[in-house]
C-alpha cells in the first residue's frame, strides 16, 4: 500500500480492522534522479502560470516544452496525460513521489480543496528552495576544512614515502645507523608504500558495512543515542532536525494540510531515531486534545524556546507561522555555531598538521646533523 510513513500505513490498516505485526517501507521501482533545482523551478513556473489564469493542463503543456532535463520532461508529460485523463494534479503527483517527495501531493491536495493552488505552489517552491539552501550551507561549511585536511594528509604521505627514505639511503650507503626518530618515520613510510593500497579498500568496506549496520534499527538507535550524548553533535543534530521539522510542519499548516497529517509527514522526514522516538507521543497528545507547546515544554531533549514560542503562536492562533519562525531561528543558530566551529577547526587542522610535518622535518635535520659525526 502507499502511505506517507510507517505510522500512517499502520493507521490505515487499523482503520480496516487489520493489525500489522511489522510495517516496513519498500521501493517498488528504482528511484528516478532529477536535480532538485528542476523541481523547484517547476513549482515556481506552475504557480506563475496559474496566477496568470491558465488552466492546469495548459500550464503543464507549456512547462513540458521548456524542460531541458529529459527525465523530468517525461515526468511532466506524464502529469499532463494524467490531468487530461481526468485525474487531479495531486493524484498524478502521488505517482512520482521519488521526484516530488511525500509532501508535495498533500500540499497540492490542500490547495485544490481550498482553491488556492497558485499561492500554495509558490509556498511549496519556497520551502524546497530554503531546504536546499540549508543543506548546501551545511555542505559548503565543511568543504574548506576537508580540502585542508586532505592536502595535509597528502603532504605527510609524500614526506613519508618519498622524501625521508632518500635521507635514510644516505646513512645506509655509509653504513651509519639511522637516528631513532628517522627510523620510526622510515618504517611508517614503508608500511604505507607496501600496504597503502589496502586503505581505500578498508575505507570502502567500512563505509558500506557501517551503512548496512546503520540501517538496522537496534544499531541505528545505539549510534544515534551515542551521538546525542556528545555536546557538540547533540547541538548540531537537534538544531538541524528541528529546523527541518518546524519548517516542514509550518509550511504544510500554512498550506491548509490538517495538523495530524502534517505531523505524520513531518516526523517521517526526521533522520535521528532518538528525536523521532521522542516525537512519537506528539501525535497521540494532539489527538487527545493537548497543545503542542505543552508537549515540548515537558520534553527536556528540546530547547526551552520551542515550547515558549509555540505557546505564543497558539495563543495568537497562528501555529503555522510560529513554526516557520522557529525553523528560521534554529537554522540561524545552527549556521552561527557551525561558523564558530569552522573558525576553530581551520587553525586546529593547520596547527596539528604543522606539528606532524615539523616532527618529520626535525627528524631529517637530526639525520643531517648526524652526518658530521660519521667516521671515514
Amino acid at each position: 500500500m502507499e502511505a506517507a510513513s510507517e505510522l500512517d500505513a499502520a493507521q490505515k490498516l487499523k482503520s480496516s480492522r487489520l493489525y500489522p505485526i511489522t510495517v516496513k517501507a519498500v521501493r517498488s521501482q528504482r528511484p528516478r534522479r532529477v536535480p532538485e533545482e528542476h523541481v523547484i523551478r517547476f513549482f515556481y513556473d506552475l504557480s506563475d502560470l496559474l496566477f496568470a489564469g491558465l488552466s492546469v493542463d495548459r500550464a503543464l503543456a507549456l512547462i513540458s516544452t521548456n524542460q531541458t532535463h529529459r527525465v523530468f520532461q517525461r515526468v511532466v508529460q506524464e502529469l499532463l496525460k494524467e490531468v487530461q485523463g481526468g485525474s487531479d494534479l495531486s493524484g498524478a503527483m502521488s505517482k512520482f513521489r521519488d521526484i516530488f517527495g511525500n509532501l508535495s501531493d498533500h500540499m497540492v491536495r490542500a490547495g485544490e480543496a481550498s482553491g488556492t493552488m497558485g499561492p500554495i505552489l509558490k509556498r511549496l517552491a519556497e520551502y524546497l528552495e530554503q531546504r536546499r539552501a540549508f543543506r548546501q550551507s551545511l555542505i559548503s561549511s565543511m568543504i574548506y576544512p576537508a580540502i585542508l585536511f586532505g592536502t595535509s594528509i597528502l603532504s605527510m604521505i609524500v614526506l613519508l614515502v618519498y622524501v625521508i627514505p632518500k635521507f635514510a639511503q644516505i646513512f645506509q650507503d655509509l653504513n651509519q645507523q639511522v637516528p631513532l626518530l628517522t627510523q620510526i618515520l622510515l618504517q611508517t613510510g614503508v608500511l604505507i608504500k607496501d600496504y597503502g593500497w589496502m586503505l581505500p579498500v578498508l575505507l570502502t568496506v567500512g563505509f558500506w558495512g557501517g551503512r548496512a549496520l546503520y540501517r538496522k534499527p537496534a544499531s541505528r538507535m545505539w549510534l544515534d543515542r551515542m551521538f546525542i550524548r556528545l555536546p557538540l553533535s547533540r547541538y548540531i543534530i537537534i538544531h538541524s532536525e528541528l529546523t527541518r521539522f518546524c519548517r516542514t510542519l509550518g509550511t504544510m499548516l500554512e498550506s491548509g494540510v490538517p495538523l495530524l497529517r502534517a505531523l505524520s509527514l513531518g516526523e517521517g522526514l526526521l533522520f535521528n531515531s532518538v528525536i523521532k522516538e521522542a516525537l512519537t507521543p506528539l501525535h497521540r497528545e494532539i489527538k487527545a486534545g493537548h497543545s503542542m507547546s505543552a508537549f515540548f515544554r515537558s520534553q527536556a531533549l528540546f530547547p526551552v524556546r520551542m515550547g515558549t514560542m509555540l505557546r505564543i503562536a497558539e495563543e495568537q492562533g497562528n501555529l503555522g507561522n510560529g513554526l516557520l519562525d522557529l525553523g528560521n531561528h534554529f537554522e540561524k543558530e545552527l549556521q552561527r555555531q557551525l561558523q564558530r566551529l569552522m573558525t576553530l577547526l581551520e587553525p586546529a587542522v593547520i596547527l596539528s598538521t604543522g606539528l606532524i610535518i615539523g616532527l618529520m622535518v626535525l627528524s631529517m635535520f637530526t639525520a643531517i646533523f648526524g652526518i658530521n659525526e660519521i667516521k671515514f
